[in-house]
């Protein structure tokens, strides 16, 4: 495996584990729109934050697209030449490392959104007249939970996607 092969694992890895915080910013961006949208009071500094947030998104999609779909040419950016010829001993296959690198990022998903999703259906049983923003969250620590499971069980499938796309270029 050579060095530069190191870095297009390590930038895809940290591709999709961008991908969860644009899942939970996403989710709530939805609830201060949604929030805005039925105010009384639509002040032009809520509509410029509210594009401002909108820009930040789309550029952290296409960010994230390029981290995941792009990653040889930014390995080529940031890798010198040598790079690119130097073996570096590490007996794992690209496909184990991807295996291994969700299944970690998953759990920690689910142990980082658990706890919180726990909580805001308690809450949620508490009150069952939720405010828009409170929904928005409990189905944001869902979605959390939801992708954490994804990335564990299908850990193979979405290594073999990796790992095929880079067999392809």
């Amino acid at each position: 495996m050579k060095k530069s092969d190191i870095y297009e694992v390590a930038i895809k890895i940290l591709g999709i584990y961008f991908l969860v915080t644009i899942i939970q910013l996403m989710v709530g961006s939805f609830a201060y729109l949604s929030a805005m949208i039925f105010s009384e009071n639509l002040s032009s500094d809520n509509m410029l934050y509210a594009g401002v947030s909108f820009f930040v998104f789309i550029v952290m999609i296409l960010l994230d697209l390029c981290f995941i779909f792009k990653t040889d040419m930014i390995v080529r950016m940031i890798c010198k030449s040598s790079d690119f010829e130097q073996d570096v001993p590490f007996s794992v296959s690209r496909k184990s490392v991807y295996e291994i690198a969700l299944v970690l990022m998953g759990l920690i998903i689910i142990v980082w959104a658990f706890p919180d999703f726990i909580y805001k259906i308690w809450n949620y049983v508490q009150s069952l007249q939720m405010s828009t923003q409170n929904k928005s969250t409990l189905i944001s620590s869902g979605i959390r939970i939801v992708v954490g499971l994804i990335a564990v069980v299908y850990s193979t499938a979405i290594a073999n996607f990796l790992d095929k796309e880079k067999a392809v270029d």
